[in-house]
Order: C-alpha cells, then sequence, then structure tokens
C-alpha cells in the first residue's frame, strides 16, 4: 500500500517540460497529490481548451430560451462564441460568430430572433441554418462562389436531452448518450419527472471570478466537506437551517455518487420531513410528478434520495438544495444550472440558469428563484464565499516560491481509510457510491480524467511536445 504522508523531508517532484509533467501528475495523482501548476499554467490552458473543451460535449443553453424558430442566444464553448438558434424549421444549430470573409462577429446582439445574420463589415448574409445567402453585388462580384462551402461554420454535433442542449466541436465525438454514460440516468430522475418538464426563469446571471475553471467543477462535483464551515454564516442568519446536515460529517446524510468519466454528484437521503416530496417539494408540486415516465429502479430512487449538487465534465453543473427566500420564510427547493466558462487559466465567467416546473405555481417558482438568487446569486450568501476562496489556487499556481518549493495540494481525504468513507458494495444504482461524503474520490476521478485529456494528442494537430521540449 502507498505510503500517503507527507513531510517536510519527502520528495518534491520538479520538472520544467510539459509532457514530462503530465507525467508526474499522472504519478503524484494516485497518492492522492495534485500540483498548484494546472491551476495557471499558460501550456496546459491552452491544450485545455484544445482537448477539453474542442473535444467533449459542452452545454450551451435550454430549449426553453429559444422556443421558437429564429430564436438565438449568443453562447460560449471554451473561449469560442457561438450562435444557439433555432432555424426556420426548428432544427436547433450551433453556429460560430465569425464571418467566413474576413472573420468579424455577424451576430451582436445576446438574443434576439432573426432569419438571417448579416456581418457589419462587406454585408455577407447567412440564413439562421447557417448557409451563406448573398452579399452585395453578388452577380457581378461572386459568380463562381460555390455558396455551400461558405455558410457559418457549425458545431458538428448537437444534441438535447431534458431541455439540455449540448454540443460537441469534435467530428469523432460520441453520442450526446454515450458521453454522458450513467449520467443520463439521472438526468431523468431529476429533470424529468413529468412531461411538461421545466423552463428557465428570467435571464443568465454571469460574473467574473478571478479563479480557474477546475475549482468551481470540482467543487460543485463532491465537496461537502467545506459546507459547514465556508459556509457557516447562511445558518447564522436563518438563510440555510442545519447547515451542518448538508456537510460531509457525521450528522450529514449525504454521499458521493461518481464515474470514472469525470462525472459525479452529491446525493442525499432527502430534505424536509413528510408531508413534503423526498426531493423536497411541496404536495402541489410533487403531485405533478408522473412517475409511471420511470423506471422502478429510477422510482425507488426518487423515493429515497436527491442530488444536492452535479457535474457533467468538463464545466456544467446543476444544484437542487432548500434555502428560504428570507429569513422569515420556510425553505424552498430550487433547481440551477451552472457553468464556469473559462477565460484564461485563472479567470472563470460564472452563469446561472434557475429552472422552474412549468407544472408548478407561478409563486412557487417566484420564491424558488429568490431562494436561488440569495444563495447562488452574483450576489448569493454562498456564492461569496466560494468565489473568495476559489481565487487561492492560481495564485499559487503561477507563484514562483510554491513551484520551487515543490508545493502541492491534498486531495487524500478518504483515501485508504483515511477517513469514514468507503465504497458502497450495496448501491444499485449506476455509478460509484460512497458510504459517506467524507472523501474526494469523485475529485480524483475528475482530475484523472483531466489528465488523460490534455495527455492526449489533438486529433488536428500532431502533438509534438515531447520531440520540441527534448530536442
Amino acid at each position: 500500500m502507498p505510503n500517503h504522508s507527507i513531510t517536510a523531508d519527502s520528495p518534491r517532484i520538479v520538472v520544467s517540460n510539459t509532457a514530462e509533467f503530465l507525467r508526474a501528475v499522472g504519478r503524484e495523482l494516485e497518492d492522492g497529490i495534485v500540483s498548484p501548476r494546472i491551476f495557471n499554467d499558460p501550456e496546459l490552458y491552452s491544450r485545455e481548451l484544445s482537448r477539453i473543451f474542442a473535444r467533449c460535449w459542452c452545454f450551451v443553453a435550454h430549449e426553453s430560451e429559444i422556443p421558437t424558430p429564429g430564436d438565438y442566444v449568443l453562447r460560449y464553448i471554451g473561449e469560442d462564441q457561438f450562435i444557439v438558434v433555432r432555424d426556420e424549421d426548428g432544427q436547433i444549430r450551433v453556429l460560430y460568430n465569425k464571418c467566413t470573409h474576413r472573420g468579424s462577429p455577424v451576430c451582436r446582439v445576446e438574443k434576439g430572433n432573426s432569419s438571417h445574420f448579416r456581418c457589419p463589415y462587406h454585408s455577407w448574409m447567412f440564413k439562421n441554418n447557417g448557409e451563406w445567402s448573398g452579399a452585395p453585388y453578388r452577380k457581378k462580384a461572386y459568380k463562381k462562389l460555390d455558396a455551400a462551402q461558405w455558410g457559418l461554420v457549425a458545431a458538428p454535433h448537437v444534441d438535447s436531452v431534458h431541455g439540455l442542449i449540448f454540443a460537441c466541436l469534435d467530428p469523432d465525438a460520441p453520442t450526446l448518450d454515450e458521453y454522458l454514460g450513467g449520467m443520463r440516468w439521472y438526468l431523468d430522475v431529476l429533470l424529468g419527472l413529468n412531461d411538461q418538464g421545466m423552463s428557465t426563469i428570467g435571464e443568465p446571471q454571469r460574473w467574473r471570478v478571478p479563479a480557474n475553471w477546475k475549482s468551481g467543477a470540482e467543487n460543485f462535483m463532491a465537496d461537502a466537506y467545506h459546507v459547514p464551515s465556508l459556509h457557516r454564516s447562511a445558518e447564522e442568519v436563518g438563510m440555510f437551517p442545519g447547515i451542518e446536515g448538508g456537510g460531509a460529517g457525521p450528522q450529514g446524510v449525504n454521499r458521493h455518487v461518481f464515474f470514472d468519466e469525470g462525472h459525479g454528484m452529491i446525493v442525499n437521503d432527502g430534505f424536509l420531513p413528510a408531508p413534503w416530496h423526498r426531493s423536497g417539494f411541496p404536495p402541489e408540486v410533487a403531485d405533478t410528478f408522473q412517475l409511471d415516465r420511470l423506471t422502478e429502479d429510477q422510482r425507488q430512487w426518487v423515493a429515497s434520495h436527491s442530488a444536492s449538487t452535479f457535474l457533467i465534465f468538463p464545466n456544467f453543473g446543476l444544484v437542487r438544495v432548500p434555502a428560504s427566500p428570507h429569513p422569515d420564510a420556510p425553505p424552498t427547493v430550487f433547481t440551477y444550472l451552472r457553468q464556469w466558462q473559462p477565460s484564461g487559466p485563472d479567470m472563470i465567467v460564472n452563469w446561472n440558469w434557475t429552472l422552474g416546473w412549468n407544472s408548478a405555481s407561478d409563486e412557487f417558482n417566484e420564491q424558488a428563484y429568490v431562494a436561488a438568487l440569495s444563495m447562488h446569486g452574483p450576489a448569493g450568501i454562498l456564492e461569496q464565499d466560494d468565489t473568495v476562496v476559489w481565487g487561492g489556487a492560481p495564485v499559487a499556481g503561477s507563484s514562483v516560491f510554491a513551484r520551487k518549493s515543490g508545493m502541492r495540494f491534498n486531495f487524500q481525504l478518504g483515501l485508504d481509510d483515511m477517513s469514514d468513507y468507503a465504497e458502497d458494495p450495496d448501491w444499485k444504482f449506476p455509478g460509484r457510491a460512497t458510504t459517506s461524503a467524507l472523501g474526494e474520490a469523485p475529485q480524483r476521478a475528475f482530475y484523472r480524467r483531466w489528465l488523460r485529456e490534455v495527455s492526449t494528442p489533438d486529433h488536428a494537430e500532431p502533438d509534438h511536445t515531447d520531440q520540441e521540449e527534448n530536442a
């Protein structure tokens, strides 16, 4: 069994070239150790953009944001901007927002409805399905232009599940269902409880945070350990009663469920007592759920469990927790979507969408919206806590002293009987489940997936890193 203790005399692997560094990351990760460098390194960040965001399935919008033909929103995959549009035939397209003439954006409005997009530079025109439509003096200037070759560049794969629209920029990617694996099963029990579905409430909120995108992703994926300490103030002001039960300690009812593909979530055994639904919804909302839509195993899961936080690799999260809309109100369970969009190795743009049940009353959805905003909006009580502490990783990642001293981050919680945390052999639902949330197994799986992706050569360009760095 490996020795996971770290002392002042323990050797530190200090390497300069990226290929050897990644090999060292793989060796250390088995011992639950991670270098701060991965949170603020320009070369690694470049690899993330080309080998993670340009190859994985990424969330781009909710179908309710573009309900009718011509509706569009502007969204991002990595740092690239795309037009997510429902074309005249009702098909959802994800179009790169750059004109194929000189690269100017063809759409400069965050959302709207349009049958065409026109480039302001030379007025090249494109239909909302991406096809090239025309240009000034077309009969004189472009007599022999092959219009089929000059449309807007489109994401090769677009698919949706329960209203969530995903796109993938890799032509050779697996299907969305294959990519999601067992997480597709959990989307059914979280978002597919009736045929009326869910819709976004209002506009997505966005704000910049000096942090690395991986810190947000791994936090929402599985980090219950921080909740009772970092978020203690939420209980003190009456917004999050019983916060100790939302953590990973002995009073908690949480466990981890995760996959080797880097997806995972925190599962709880129910928020609120009867007569509330096990997932925390009042009877008037729970009575609209059509559980016959689910399999027997899924119905059993809904009867006994819910998910607090949820991550689909690389950067798409879902949160479903109770909070009080104001200190004198009872808790309301809200559902919101979260994305940590990279904007450099040390900056992210947080995106938030609150979802409401189409079968619920306007009053319930309004309370859920206020509860979500109060907890995880741009000025939310929990959000202010999280975004302050996430900023430490990229600072350490660029620190001269941290690199020279061989400083490492500890991801050993729950490793080799270090804590009251083990894999649950009786878990009969998809994924690997643990007996508590007092561990970091999902985070280690997340970083193993990250390492596999950034170490794999880009499909479009051969990887000459080893030859160049060893020359």
